[in-house]
This record gives structure tokens, C-alpha cells and sequence, in this order.
């Protein structure tokens, strides 16, 4: 009796090459993959899409050291891209500060007691700013404001 074995079943090892290619092709997928996804810059969120539209991103201002970000950030159906931030009246965070930080530089028109509004344009965007002042108890000053912006692309004809 031999206890000598053959060649083995080809059927088999043509099987086994496959699968072992298979294995080798899929990792090459998934580290290609890999780096693809660590590689790529992230993109903007939808809250920094709404900012960019509406002509409110940092990245579209000269650097300020700081710049705002807002509490409420959607756009209508009609296009309109609303924006909303809560400045307090601090030497960090201000009316005046918001404006500066965004080259607002159009002239106020008091529209109550306790609101203003400014409108300019940004590129091809109408922006409209709307102030509403939460008065505080100390005369002359507020507790915070309330700064909502509406910014709607102009028909450049």
C-alpha cells in the first residue's frame, strides 16, 4: 500500500488562485479607497453652503481674526438665503464688530425703536440686514442683538 498522494485536484487550486486574486483586488479597493477619503478636502456643511450664498462665509472676507457663526441658517424656496446670529455688547462680540468683520459699510435706517436695517450688495447678491436690539437695563446700551440676514442672487442682465 502507498501512502504517496497525487498532484492534487487542479479543479481546486484554479479555485483557490481566483479567490486569493479576488482578496488581493478587494484590498487594493478598499486602500485606494481609504486614502481617496483621508486625501480629499471635506466639503462645505449646509450651514457653510447658506453662507457662501449669501456672501457671509470668512473665507469670502478679508481675515478679521474672527468671524460669526450663525445660529440659524436656511434657504427659502424662492432662493432666498436667510442667516441669523446673536451678537452680545462685548468688546469680543458686537454690532459694531459684525459689521466691521463683514465690510458692511451701508448707511442704517431705523425701522422701530429697537430695529435697524442695512442693504448692500456683495458680488451679484442683495444682501438686507436686519438689527433687532434686546434693550439691557444700563441706558444707552443692550443686551444683545439679533442679526438676520435674507441675501438673494440679482439678475445680472
Amino acid at each position: 500500500m502507498s501512502t504517496r498522494r497525487g498532484p492534487g485536484n487542479p479543479r481546486r487550486r484554479r479555485w483557490l488562485t481566483w479567490f486569493l486574486a479576488l482578496c488581493v483586488v478587494w484590498t487594493l479597493g478598499v486602500i485606494a479607497w481609504a486614502a481617496v477619503a483621508v486625501l480629499t478636502p471635506a466639503g462645505d456643511g449646509p450651514k457653510e453652503a447658506v453662507e457662501r450664498k449669501a456672501g457671509m462665509h470668512h473665507d469670502q472676507h478679508k481675515p478679521a481674526g474672527r468671524y460669526y457663526v450663525p445660529t440659524y441658517a436656511e434657504v427659502e424656496k424662492d432662493g432666498t438665503a436667510v442667516l441669523r446670529y446673536e451678537v452680545g455688547d462685548s468688546q469680543d462680540s458686537s454690532v459694531k464688530d459684525f459689521l466691521r468683520t463683514y465690510e458692511i459699510t451701508a448707511k442704517a435706517k431705523r425701522t422701530s425703536p429697537s430695529q435697524v436695517r442695512y442693504s448692500d450688495r456683495f458680488g451679484d447678491v442683495r444682501r438686507t440686514f436686519t438689527i433687532t436690539y434686546n434693550p439691557s437695563p444700563e441706558p444707552g446700551g443692550y443686551d444683545h442683538a439679533e442679526i438676520t440676514v435674507r441675501a438673494r442672487r440679482t439678475d445680472a442682465s
